[in-house]
């Protein structure tokens, strides 16, 4: 939160002087233009250890610069989140894994998702797309998202569930559905009230944020037509989109605010999920599926909305790390055996690849002990 001052890194375990090299890194992608500007932190033990920022929150030396709490749109971070919300209902005895979806969701069981089960949509094993088709059509003409709940509705699988695994938003969107329909409130308000409030999570909001726009840092330019551009009335920056609220990529966040629902994953934070659940979320859940190719096994392990040891984690990290990269620049991620969690915040889609395990690398490599 602003104007905490993080605990000393040596009192958890940490080099502060690796710590700096981590820095550094960032620095030097801000200077040679890799990135525009960025927002970091590092929590140990649930404490806070490191924050840090550099560059400017958009393009031009005009800008403002980029602040340890300044918010990000942080895309496909967002989908953990809405997972965590949807356990909340789990562990309510509302919900089970392994129950289909076409009775919660009255229409979607057409063209052959009749089979596809609540564990299927937290586990990108449904079947159903990542994007629709019609998306930049929707979202062009500002849809709301009803239209895009409609049209998911509509489309017929990729592939039997439970027979691969296929990144999909539009599985996300459904597991968001259901938790409207069962809490009979907007998703929103939802991980606002059982979420959020209770991990101070304070400046994070499922659309845009309370403030607006002052301390919200500006996307540049996608790599892919389907998000527009930055300056279009349906782009990532527009009044439409952030406010839109998608349950795949809507979120608002503070590098602060993430590494404390990741310290809460980990056991060091206490919060509404319980300690059953936290277990459940970050257990490898696709190996187990008896239908999956051994090549899926072997190359994409989930758990309940958290992807496990993805290589933007680094090298150093242990294999059953858990967390998510988004595509607007945005990477979180947390290492059980080390109780390490990291967060790297940026506005520049599509040139992070190498950063990311970069940086991680240089955070991971400050564990002393």
């Amino acid at each position: 939160m602003p104007g905490v001052i993080p605990d000393r890194p040596d009192s958890l375990g940490l080099s502060a002087e690796r710590l700096a090299a981590a820095d550094a890194v960032l620095k030097r992608s801000v200077q040679d233009g890799v990135i525009t500007g960025a927002a970091a932190a590092v929590f140990r033990q649930g404490r806070r250890a490191h924050l840090a920022a550099f560059g400017r929150r958009a393009k031009g030396e005009a800008s403002a610069p980029s602040l340890p709490d300044t918010i990000f749109l942080v895309a496909s971070l967002t989908k953990p989140v809405v997972c965590a919300g949807a356990m909340l209902l789990v562990q309510d005895g509302l919900l089970t894994l392994d129950q289909p979806v076409a009775p919660l969701l009255k229409g979607f069981g057409k063209k052959g998702k009749d089979r596809i089960t609540v564990r299927h949509l937290f586990t990108h094993t449904s079947g159903l797309p990542d994007q629709l088709p019609e998306n930049p059509e929707l979202r062009q003409r500002r849809a709301p998202i009803e239209d895009f709940v409609q049209a998911v509705f509509s489309v017929e699988p990729l592939f039997p569930a439970g027979s691969r695994v296929s990144y999909q938003s539009m599985g996300i969107l459904m597991l968001a559905e259901i938790v409207q329909r069962l809490s009979g409130q907007r998703l929103r308000d939802f991980l606002r009230e059982r979420l959020f409030r209770p991990l101070s999570m304070d400046d994070t909001t499922l659309g845009l944020p309370i403030s607006g726009m002052e301390r919200t840092a500006l996307v540049g330019d996608p790599t892919e037509s389907q998000y527009g551009t930055s300056d279009s009335d349906w782009g990532w920056n527009s009044p439409y989109w952030r406010d839109f609220g998608a349950p795949w990529g809507g979120l608002h966040s503070t590098v602060a605010d993430l590494g404390r629902l990741l310290c809460h994953m980990l056991g060091d934070l206490p919060g509404p999920l319980s300690a059953a659940t936290q277990r459940a979320m970050v257990r490898d859940q696709t190996t187990p599926m008896a239908g999956l190719a051994p090549e899926d096994k072997a190359t994409h392990r989930w758990g309940l909305g958290w992807a496990l040891g993805l290589s933007q984690f680094g090298d150093l990290t242990d294999p059953d790390t858990f967390g998510h990269i988004g595509a607007t620049g945005t990477v979180f991620w947390a290492d059980p055996t080390t109780h390490l969690a990291c967060v790297l915040l940026t506005n520049e889609p599509g040139r992070n690849d190498y950063l990311f395990p970069r940086y991680s690398n240089a955070v991971a490599g400050a564990v002393r002990e």
